[in-house]
């Protein structure tokens, strides 16, 4: 049998490893001494010898001797002269043993065996074992002597790289000493000798090659470590019986691999000339890798073979692991002071990047865990603690917010995440929102695109929350309460009339009407897109706008512009969906309550009711004038005065063909609704004229002023004029009105007269005649409708109105609040008064202050002691 004994695969542990069967790398024939066969051994050779005797047929081979790796010590340490134990004594010059039979149990003890052939189904007659020993028993102490010298010559020939001679001879010297009782003996003898030569030869010539740097030194202690690895596995082959049978359950020693490492550890690695030039030259090749101002060329695989090293002289966390985090803390502060200098983009983005190679060399160089999170809070302390106002450098931070920075704003946000610093964030954001909502509000110049460019930038703020601060829910409502800051702000100036009213309520509706007067402008980009759904765009628009008036507090504004604003649309029938309007609607009742909506869905019926009028109008006008069409086709908008929007009489003079059409519709009302008073707007009206000019007629839309002015030339001669003074008298128009409605058709687009002198402003002592070289491509013109656009006096009366409504609600509220509190203090009815008029936006307190005063004027309430107040009843 052969037998295998192979070094243990894992050197690098330094710990023992369970017995059991191992393999040599070589095949090894191992011959047995007769003196020490076992008795089944004993008994096939002599059953063989006689058989063979007896000229059997069957053969029978010798056994060879089976080491097993996996038996226990006890078990192979038995002295020869106590190998074999019978009862009885043995004859002098041998032993002879014998076995019975059913068929024959009458044999002597000691005859000698017959010569017939075997018969395996006849039975066996007799065995016979003799000469069991042969010769005297060896001296045991001479053989040890000799058997060591030889191990000894083989230890020295491994150490030197030469030759020894066969292993197997050696594995069985060492294998029969253990026999003997003398492995203890032997493990010193062996432990002794790799200390001589691990503490001599192999640390003298290390010393005597660290002269260079540390690296080099680092470099031969890594050669060193490999060649003497190797030599151990050697060693190890020769003593594997020493190794599994008694080392492996010894107390006093450890195993060969064990040894050898504790060995280069001790008196290599612990070397107080090689030890610091080892760690130094393992962090210089770090210091390397990371690109640090050093002369040592980068070296991967030497740092990957150093940090191995580390590992298996179990030394990594008590040696190493030390030294390179107070180098790597070195090397982090003088990193972060350099880069802090610059910008905060580049800071945040070099910072990511550190900290990611860091934790990828941790990996790649099989650091241990315990490294990396050091490491880990080590960045984090120095980068982001350390460097914490850099880091929230409100300047910078709205640097990189202004130019939509978003990746170094991503950056940013993860690196304060690492601390739990996000919330210092809410400042820098809250200033940027402000100051940049701000700008946008207070924009005179671009006041038109106002909701436009709001839109934008609240896009612009939800893409950055999203996608640079991860969603997070501080700094959304930082964002939210921001937005609202600035989107209630107010100034006096000209646009408001002289109040301090927030002018993005008046924005907003102005920005629907026009939504829903033109609907959806398609982009170029879209407009080969067949698929693009125009309601459900405008309604996506109408949402986002919702976004922006749910920041408006004070709704009043907006509920004040946007009824003016439909009730343009709903009578003149401008409003380009039915159905956007009653989408808006919806929103504006779900966001405000029925309460806030409830006019608006009264204009709507009322336009309705309106339909309904004038469809019994038509058909008791048909029937009255069979025989003749009526020369005006007049359409009549019933209104109730609560609902709508108020408008001042404006004095006009009407063309006889005209009232008498109104006469007639209102004859036909009031005869079916007695008791109702019909007060006509004629600013609100249109018409339509059929126009013949010399170059073709046309069909003009334009407003009822438009339309009194131009029938006035159907009097006057095709070369004739009319001046303005003219035109005043017989129209009745104040000048404001008139010079308004003379530009829009003379100075306009469309200039169906001619005003002589030319120019762009109406004066008292211009002429007017009729343009007789009028041409456009169109069969019906719209010619600008200005009297319908809301001036700059309406814009102030709205504003006016609305400031006047504010304070009497605010006075109403406190009213209330002293009717039912009697006595109360300063503090508290401001609060109170807050409070109950939040519905309609929040209140300043200078404002209610105002109103208080007020209040104490017309002797509703008193001041007393305590800046306490009273209700006078």
């Amino acid at each position: 049998m052969q037998q295998n004994p192979s070094a243990d695969p894992d050197l690098r542990s330094g710990k023992r490893k369970p017995s059991g069967k191992r393999k040599l790398p070589d095949p090894v024939e191992l011959s047995q001494p007769q003196s020490q066969r076992t008795i089944s051994e004993l008994l096939a050779s002599s059953t063989s010898r006689n058989n063979d005797h007896q000229g059997s047929l069957a053969t029978s081979k010798r056994p060879r001797y089976s080491l097993s790796p996996s038996r226990s010590a006890s078990s192979h340490t038995v002295s020869p002269t106590k190998m074999y134990n019978f009862s009885g004594s043995p004859p002098k010059n041998g032993a002879a043993f014998m076995r019975s039979t059913p068929a024959s149990n009458a044999q002597t003890f000691g005859a000698p065996a017959r010569q017939n052939n075997f018969s395996p189904h006849s039975g066996a007659k007799k065995l016979v074992v003799k000469n069991l020993r042969a010769g005297p028993r060896a001296n045991q102490e001479q053989y040890f002597d000799k058997t060591w010298a030889q191990l000894d010559a083989a230890l020295s020939a491994i150490f030197n790289g030469t030759k020894a001679i066969s292993l197997e001879e050696l594995y069985k010297g060492a294998e029969n000493i253990c026999r003997q009782e003398k492995a203890a003996l032997l493990a010193e003898k062996v432990q002794e000798r790799c200390k001589n030569y691990v503490a001599g030869t192999l640390r003298d010539n290390l010393v005597k090659a660290g002269a260079g740097t540390d690296v080099d030194t680092l470099r031969a202690v890594i050669d060193a470590w490999s060649g003497w690895h190797s030599r151990l596995i050697t060693v190890r082959w020769v003593f594997y019986y020493l190794d599994q049978s008694f080392l492996l359950h010894s107390k006093d020693f450890p195993v060969i691999q064990e040894m050898g490492l504790v060995l280069f550890r001790t008196y290599v690695f612990a070397d107080s000339t090689l030890k610091p030039k080892i760690l130094r030259g393992a962090c210089d090749l770090i210091a390397a890798d990371r690109g640090a101002e050093t002369k040592i060329a980068h070296d991967a695989t030497l740092l990957r073979d150093a940090i191995e090293l580390f590992h298996n002289l179990d030394v990594y966390s008590t040696e190493f692991e030390p030294l390179f985090i107070t180098s790597s803390e070195k090397f982090i502060a003088s990193w972060a002071q350099r880069e802090s200098t610059g910008h905060l983009a580049s800071f945040v983005e070099n910072s990511h990047r550190l900290i990611e190679r860091e934790v990828e060399r941790c990996g790649l160089f099989a650091l241990n865990r315990s490294t990396t999170q050091r490491l880990s809070e080590l960045l984090d302390e120095i980068l982001i603690t350390g460097h914490e106002e850099v880091l929230l450098n409100e300047q910078e931070i709205l640097g990189l917010m202004r130019a939509g920075n978003q990746t170094a704003l991503k950056q940013l946000y993860s690196l304060l995440s690492r601390r739990g610093l996000t919330h210092k964030l809410k400042t820098a954001l809250g200033h940027f929102i402000v100051e940049e909502g701000s700008s946008i509000v207070f924009d005179e110049k671009n006041e038109a695109d106002m909701i436009v460019r709001l839109l934008q930038f609240k896009k612009q703020l939800d893409e950055t929350l999203v996608q640079s601060f991860d969603r997070n829910e501080g700094l959304g409502h930082t964002l939210r309460e921001a937005f609202g800051q600035f989107m209630n702000l107010g100034r006096k100036g000209e646009s408001t009339g002289g109040t301090d009213n927030p002018k993005t309520g008046e924005m907003i509706a102005k920005y629907v009407d026009r939504l829903l007067k033109g609907g959806w402008k398609m982009p170029a980009s879209q407009q080969e897109d067949a698929m693009v759904d125009e309601d459900a765009e405008i309604n996506r628009q109408l949402d986002q706008v919702l976004d922006l008036f749910r920041f408006v507090q004070g709704k009043a504004v907006f509920e004040a512009f946007y009824k003016n604003d439909l009730a343009r649309r709903l009578l003149m029938g401008r409003s380009a969906s039915d159905d956007a309007e009653k989408s808006m609607l919806g929103r504006l009742k779900k966001e405000c309550g029925s309460s806030f909506t409830l006019n608006l869905e009264t204009m709507f019926k009322d336009i309705e009711v309106a339909r309904d009028e004038m469809t019994a109008y038509t058909a008791f006008n048909r029937e009255r004038h069979r025989k003749h069409r009526p020369p005006v086709d007049l359409s009549v908008n019933v209104l109730s005065a609560a609902a709508w929007p108020t408008y001042a009489d404006v004095p006009v003079r009407i063309p006889s063909i005209i009232a008498t059409a109104i006469n007639n519709f209102q004859e036909f009302y009031c005869n079916k609704h007695t008791g109702r008073r019909l007060n006509w707007k004629h600013q609100l009206a249109h018409c339509q004229l059929r126009a013949r000019f010399p170059k073709g007629s046309k069909e003009l839309v334009v407003s009822s002023f438009q339309a009194i002015v131009l029938l006035l030339f159907n009097d006057v001669e095709e070369d004739g004029t009319l001046r303005y003074v003219d035109i005043q008298t017989a129209t009745g128009l104040s000048d404001p009105e008139l010079k308004r409605t003379l530009q829009s058709l003379a100075c306009a687009k469309y200039r169906v007269l001619t005003k002589t002198p030319k120019g762009k402003e109406v004066e008292t002592t211009d002429t007017f005649s009729y343009n007789t070289g009028f041409s456009d491509a169109k069969m019906r013109i719209k010619i600008n409708q200005i009297q319908l656009k809301e001036t700059k006096e309406e814009n102030k009366t709205t504003h006016e109105r609305v400031a006047a409504d504010r304070h009497y609600e605010t006075q109403a509220a406190i009213v209330r609040i002293m009717k039912s509190r009697k006595t109360i203090k300063h503090v508290e009815l401001i609060t109170e008064v807050i409070e109950a008029t939040r519905h309609r936006g929040t209140l300043q307190p200078v404002e209610i202050k105002t109103n208080i005063e007020k209040l104490i004027e017309k002797d509703y309430m008193e001041r007393i002691d305590n800046n306490q107040y009273r209700y006078v009843a």
